[in-house]
C-alpha cells in the first residue's frame, strides 16, 4: 500500500492524507459493489498500517474541526452578549424617555 500511496502522491499530486483517503473511498466502493477482493493480499499485508493511517487522518480532521467549532461558539456567544446589552440599553433608554414624558405631563 505504501507504494500505492507514493504513486498517488507523485503521479496525481495528492498529499499523503489525500492518497490514503482516496484508497479508502475506492476500497469502500468496491466492497459495497460486492467485489470479492482479498484486501490483505492487495495491500501486501499492510492493512493494519492502512487502518492506523486512516485513523490518524480522521483524528487530525476532528481536531481541526473542533478548533473551528470552538471559535464559532465563542463568536455566537459574543454576538449574543452584545445583542442582550443592546436590548437592555434600548429598553433603559425607552424607559427613561417615557419617564421624562410622564414628568412633563404631570407638571
Amino acid at each position: 500500500m505504501e507504494n500505492l500511496v507514493k504513486r498517488l502522491q507523485t503521479e496525481v499530486g495528492l498529499t499523503e492524507d489525500e492518497a490514503i483517503k482516496s484508497i479508502s473511498v475506492v476500497k469502500d466502493y468496491m466492497d459495497k459493489e460486492g467485489l470479492e477482493i482479498d484486501w490483505e493480499k492487495f495491500f501486501k499485508g499492510k492493512s493494519q498500517e492502512f487502518i492506523v493511517k486512516a485513523k490518524e487522518m480522521f483524528e487530525s480532521i476532528s481536531k481541526h474541526t473542533h478548533v473551528y467549532t470552538d471559535k464559532f461558539v465563542d463568536k455566537v456567544d459574543n454576538f449574543t452578549d452584545k445583542a442582550r446589552k443592546s436590548a437592555h440599553d434600548f429598553s433603559q433608554k425607552a424607559a427613561d424617555f417615557f419617564d421624562e414624558k410622564n414628568d412633563d405631563i404631570n407638571k
